[in-house]
């Protein structure tokens, strides 16, 4: 399987095109260069971090935070969900703050998936709540990818039966990075959700200048049976602090928060605040991304290796051969990429470092293939 797309095309039609302003370096967190390396000084390209946050003020406000790390988190719960609701155009109630968006997806698994449910979802996909739901004698009904590898929205439909109790759409969908666009999702929803309730994982959408444009929330301003559930893992570079939100209409909320599984952390919440709020940094961090992503896509033009058009903060494409070698031999270079996923074999996933590891990713795989590792 082949995907032709034009490096012009792809980063114009995804946003992705460098603006000629750049933000000050004063927005760049202290050592952010060596963030996506472990501690023996590999590169970690595997699970799509973001190695340059926390932002400023969410450093600022981690260590103000631990000071106070003896309080449980009710008010500073509520200020978040209130800046929330204020940006997104709902109500506070509307809103739920999790430990990560995974949290949500396996409430959204247990509340929907108990035995004698079903549950449809892409193939492949971000694995969380499918796995949790099947562990919990969930039935999976998996939908192939179309031939863009994006969530197939007519085949999901047509998989609807009497017993499913939940859809899952994973936009832009991990591990392939595309998109469904919002107008065409938002259509699905409300010819849906009074059927069979929807949940969007927006994990990655806010990436994009453009997530306002394909958002999902509308749905739920409209009251469908939707979830939208959201991150500050990645444009916030939070991975490791655990928060995350849903917005829902106020019943699911309800329904969600009886089977919530956490208790909130402090530091986390005070970070994830100052952090929403910042949006120079927010702005530096979507620019690096891009940054990455234009090193990565160059080089995959260079050697004519198939890609998808990615709206995360990774790429899936086309080694032409095995992976495992390709894998192994980055590995000797000092980096950790991604691996594969059925059906595509061939095809593995790269995260995006710093500008510099990329750079670092970039001369080891031109190696790589150069040396006569080419696509089959």
């Amino acid at each position: 399987m082949t995907i032709t797309l034009s490096r012009r095309n792809l980063l114009a039609q995804s946003g992705l095109l460098l603006g000629a302003a750049t933000l000050s370096l004063r927005a760049q967190p202290t050592g952010a260069q060596k963030r996506s390396r472990t501690a023996s000084g590999i590169i970690r390209l595997i699970a799509n971090e973001n190695p340059y946050g926390p932002g400023p003020s969410a450093r600022e406000a981690l260590r103000a935070a631990i000071d106070q790390s003896w309080k449980y988190t009710f008010r500073q719960e509520g200020q978040l969900r209130e800046l929330i609701a204020e940006r997104e155009g709902v109500k506070p109630r509307n809103i739920m703050i999790t430990a990560g968006s995974a949290e949500i997806l396996r409430i959204a698994g247990l509340l929907y998936g108990r035995p004698g449910g079903e549950i449809v979802a892409a193939k492949p996909t971000f694995d969380v709540l499918p796995s949790y739901a099947r562990a919990l004698g969930c039935t999976l009904q998996e939908v192939a990818l179309d031939a863009e590898m994006r969530h197939d929205l007519d085949a999901m439909k047509q998989r609807i039966a009497p017993s499913t109790r939940l859809i899952y759409i994973c936009n832009p969908n991990n591990p392939t990075g595309t998109l469904v666009n919002g107008h065409k999702l938002r259509e699905f929803v409300a010819s849906i959700s009074a059927q069979t309730p929807v949940l969007v994982d927006e994990a990655y959408l806010d990436l994009s200048d453009q997530w306002t444009e394909h958002t999902a929330v509308p749905r739920v301003i409209a009251a469908d049976n939707v979830i939208v559930t959201r991150t500050f893992s990645k444009l916030h570079g939070m991975a490791g602090l655990r928060i995350g939100y849903a917005i829902a209409p106020p019943k699911i909320i309800k329904q969600l928060e009886r089977f919530r599984m956490s208790i909130l952390n402090l530091p986390g919440l005070r970070a994830a605040t100052a952090s929403y709020q910042d949006l120079d940094f927010q702005a530096f961090s979507r620019e690096k991304i891009r940054a990455g992503m234009k090193i990565t896509t160059d080089l995959l033009d260079e050697l004519k290796l198939a890609y998808t058009r990615s709206w995360g903060n990774f790429i899936l494409f086309d080694t032409g051969g095995s992976v495992r070698e390709f894998s192994a031999a980055m590995r000797e270079s000092g980096i950790m990429i991604g691996r594969s996923y059925a059906p595509y074999k061939s095809w593995v996933r790269v995260s995006m470092g710093t500008v510099e590891d990329m750079q670092a990713f970039a001369a080891a795989a031109r190696k790589y293939f150069k040396q006569g590792a080419k696509p089959q």
